[in-house]
């Protein structure tokens, strides 16, 4: 991780891993900490490229342990349309979006009074939207703090702005003195990252005064040092101390008007960029195109052209990452690289009007193409690799849908129906139908991409349940296929009025529509929606008591996936065929099946599917008479489902097997024992509740299997006084301010000895510590 702003590569909503060394930044780390004390909002604000990103997730590290449930970051800078942030932080605090339009209540109703911090970072040009969004959680949500990072603050009331100014360097009376120059941060930081490019550079007497005016004329910006530093690869000190002091006395003369700070950011890219050779220049530039990052296939697709043959474009990124202006990302499972939001920025001014114009056509094209290989790949063994590719392009995703709306709607249209599974396994119901909305409306003729997109919102109206806007929807749609003549679309009209009667309880009309849809798609050779219909039809024929058949179509449904390598519908077929047999009494095939079906479900990470499959498992595992571990299982499937925003209870014959679970596990044991259990559940971690649901036996993962059996696992007598003292103060509700100041500690005290208790009983938050307290006071 760079020192400087950047995208930062990882799981969405999780601080990413630091891959070089935090330098510095002691006092802004103490004046942001202390302004936690007095406000639940801090703005870290500052010129590009000054390390307000860093600075920012450096800070929620060492303060996350004060907050039950830890640290949220929504990544901003890749979001160009202010109507995605909301969709945006949902994803980030892991809401799965069910609902048929993003709704604050949505937000709030979920952070409610959780106690947990949220980074908003780079929120400079979505400032209104972001301080709007800020103000209403901070008034609805007492215990959430937010940090932001801004070119700006916010400007709301309540918050606190701390300036993030260039890194300290030695003053000119301190030249020659070595200690007094390396304990300047911008030395220091110039020092490290020279060091990982050149293991042998020290800072010596010839050396020190050399590095001192480097950073003095760098003005000390921390992503203008480390662009320096990798250029020792290249030249020797004394000579990139004469090119930087040409190039920044040319740009003082160019842009007197603008501020000191951009001057020396701009005149550092400006000479980094002047040190590439012609056609790394045009690739930069070219390349800055991509939101989120790009893979190799796609630079060489659309950075390619005129000087640049598509095979040089491998060798030309590999420079660019020598030169630090584009990164790899590690953790990727294929070659991806991103740009820092500077750079990229950058980039994108050198170019012309008509080559942006054209590169941007080129970018939606490759993207809509993606999309459309995605749809043709599906029904086969990379499904998995398609889902991980797709997440990966989400940012260039909705560039290129915002491209689509004015360039070419119907292209837009065919990249959102191409990937619709990908919006169900992600969670972006609302986000795609946000997109069918308003590309349909640019797209008023009767085509078959409009027909398609009409039907597809459709499909997404009846999972998140406005089942009254789909009949004008499929109408409309099935007047297109008609008048076009278009086999597809009146296949996909078919089998989507048939989900519609399946929700509303019509199985009759439900199975005589998907079968004929079966029968369709089978013709056509769309295998994808033909697994997806024998699936659906068995599932109606369940529901319908007609356990038979529908064993019938689920073994079909299974004989085809199988052959053909596809999982995605496979596994949502073995979960409701898992049901039927659970509804027959065979509770041993029932339990094998929910368990395929969920290993399954867990390498597609697919989150609906995770939480219908632990539901199922719950009420086969209270059959077995384990009502502890079915209520666990019961409590992580009613949170998830709640995080997806979908109630089973919208299909009624499936939420008759919830409440007879449900009476089973009450029954079997005491009300105050079940719901301790499904508590726990309900706060446990997806990979943990599918662990549990496995039976696998890494203890690690598993969580105990009762509040008391870890108290008489981890024992009271591990705890010292003080510790058991704090532990009901914790109970009791108190943060570890009031607890410091109750005991007349300091608060870091405080925080070490919660985190010493909760590593001791094993235990992940403040809530479960209460519970302890709890069972240890009331045991049985």
């Amino acid at each position: 991780m760079n020192h400087t702003e950047h995208g930062g590569a990882g799981a969405p909503g999780e601080l990413p891993l630091e891959l070089t060394r935090f330098i510095g930044r002691r006092k802004e780390l103490a004046i942001a900490r202390s302004a936690f004390e007095r406000a639940r909002l801090v703005t870290l604000t500052g010129t590009g490229g000054v390390g307000k990103t860093r600075l920012a997730f450096q800070l929620a590290k060492e303060v996350s342990r004060a907050f039950d449930e830890d640290v949220r970051v929504v990544a901003l800078a890749d979001l160009q349309d202010p109507g995605l942030l909301g969709h945006t932080v949902n994803a980030a605090v892991g809401i799965r979006e069910m609902s048929a339009r993003w709704q604050p209540e949505t937000l709030i109703e979920y952070l409610g009074d959780r106690h947990l911090l949220m980074v908003l970072d780079n929120c400079e040009h979505l400032i209104e939207e972001a301080a709007g969004l800020a103000g209403l959680l901070l008034r609805s949500c007492p215990r959430l703090w937010i940090l932001a990072t801004s070119r700006q603050a916010l400007n709301i009331d309540g918050e606190v702005a701390v300036p993030v100014p260039p890194l300290s360097v030695s003053d000119d009376g301190h030249s020659g003195n070595r200690a007094i120059a390396a304990d300047s941060e911008a030395v220091t930081l110039f020092l490290d990252r020279a060091v990982s490019v050149d293991p042998e550079f020290a800072l010596t007497p010839e050396t020190e005064p050399q590095v001192v005016e480097l950073c003095r004329l760098l003005d000390g910006i921390p992503l203008a040092i480390e662009l320096a530093a990798v250029r020792l690869r290249v030249l020797p000190l004394r000579d990139l101390m004469a090119r930087m002091g040409d190039r920044y006395r040319l740009l003082t003369r160019v842009s007197r008007s603008a501020p000191a700070r951009h001057q020396t950011l701009r005149a550092c890219i400006d000479w980094t960029f002047e040190l590439c050779s012609p056609a790394e220049r045009t690739l930069w530039s070219r390349l800055s195109v991509f939101a989120g990052g790009f893979g190799l296939d796609a630079a060489e697709a659309i950075g390619a052209g005129g000087s640049i043959a598509p095979e040089a474009v491998l060798d030309l990124v590999a420079g660019l990452v020598d030169k630090s202006i584009v990164s790899r990302v590690m953790d990727a499972g294929e070659p991806r690289y991103q740009m820092l939001e500077t750079i990229r920025q950058y980039g994108m001014d050198k170019l012309d009007a008509a080559e942006a114009e054209e590169l941007d056509r080129r970018h939606h094209r490759w993207y809509v193409e993606l999309a459309e290989r995605a749809d043709l790949d599906w029904s086969g063994p990379r499904q998995t690799e398609w889902l991980e590719r797709l997440r990966w392009e989400h940012a260039n995703l909705r560039a290129a849908l915002n491209s689509c709306l004015t360039a070419d709607p119907r292209a837009g249209l065919r990249l959102v129906y191409s990937i619709e599974n990908y919006w169900l396994a992600s969670g972006f119901l609302a986000e795609a139908r946000q997109w069918l909305d308003r590309l349909t409306e640019a797209v008023g003729e009767p085509v078959v991409e409009r027909g398609r997109g009409l039907r597809l919102n459709a499909w997404l109206a009846i999972l998140q349940g406005d089942h009254d806007l789909v009949p004008p929807l499929l109408e409309e749609a099935g007047q297109i296929a008609a008048a076009t003549g278009d086999a597809l679309l009146t296949a996909f009209v078919d089998q989507t009025w048939g989900l519609l009667a399946l929700f509303r309880s019509d199985f009759e009309v439900a199975v005589e529509r998907l079968e004929e849809a079966v029968g369709r798609f089978a013709v056509l050779g769309h295998r994808t929606a033909e697994c997806h219909s024998m699936f659906e039809v068995g599932l109606a024929l369940s529901l319908a008591g007609d356990g038979e058949r529908a064993a019938d179509w689920h073994r079909r449904c299974s004989q085809t996936t199988t052959t053909i390598g596809e999982s995605w519908w496979r596994s949502f077929s073995l979960w409701a065929y898992g049901i039927e047999r659970l509804r027959q009494g065979d509770i041993a095939e029932a339990a094998r099946l929910e368990r395929e079906a969920l290993q399954l479900k867990r390498r597609l990470d697919d989150q609906l599917g995770i939480a219908v499959v632990l539901e199922a498992m719950s009420w086969i595992v209270a059959s077995e008479g384990e009502m502890d571990r079915a209520a666990r299982l019961l409590g992580a499937a009613d949170a998830l489902l709640r995080t997806v925003g979908m109630a089973l209870d919208s299909i009624p014959r499936l939420w008759m097997f919830h409440a007879q679970g449900e009476n089973a596990m009450r029954s079997r044991g005491t009300e105050r024992a079940f719901r301790s259990a499904w508590a726990a559940g309900a706060r446990m971690s997806t990979a943990a509740a599918v662990a549990l649901a496995l039976n696998e036996s890494d203890d690690r993962r598993r969580p105990p299997q009762h509040l008391a059996e870890a108290a008489e696992q981890h024992g009271q007598e591990t705890l010292t006084k003080r510790e058991h003292e704090i532990s009901i103060l914790v109970a009791q509700g108190l943060t570890n301010r009031e607890i410091a100041a109750r005991l007349v500690i300091s608060v870091r005290t405080a925080e070490k000895h919660v985190d010493h208790i909760m590593s001791k009983l094993g235990l992940a938050n403040r809530t479960q510590i209460a519970a302890w307290v709890a069972d240890m006071r009331n045991p049985g």
